[in-house]
């Protein structure tokens, strides 16, 4: 654990899965990252390689779905496309050392 872990997120994983289950995809069609040593800890390089994982070979038509259960935060905007000058992050567990996840 760490210093301000959030103890619901792995069920909201667990619970988005099974729905997105019960909708007819395929559980090849997942990437699950997870800091519960079965799966790919949701590192920076992990979600940023999991996203182009998800957008890879799309073609019009396909459904992508993208869940994210952990911190978020905010930070100043570095390069003046956000309108309340802040630009919104994803909080990887190696956020430390490697750090946020801007949405640029």
């Amino acid at each position: 654990g760490q210093q301000g872990e959030l103890n619901g997120c792995h069920n909201d994983v667990i619970q988005m899965k099974q729905f997105i289950e019960s909708q007819q995809f395929e559980n090849a069609e997942f990437k699950i990252l997870m800091d519960d040593g079965e799966n790919e800890d949701p590192t920076h390089k992990n979600v940023i390689n999991g996203m182009r994982w998800l957008v890879d070979g799309a073609q019009a038509g396909d459904a992508l779905f993208m869940h994210y259960s952990g911190h978020g935060g905010s930070m100043p905007d570095d390069n003046g496309d956000e309108a309340d000058g802040k630009d919104e992050t994803l909080v990887p567990v190696d956020y430390q050392s490697a750090g946020q996840i801007r949405d640029d």
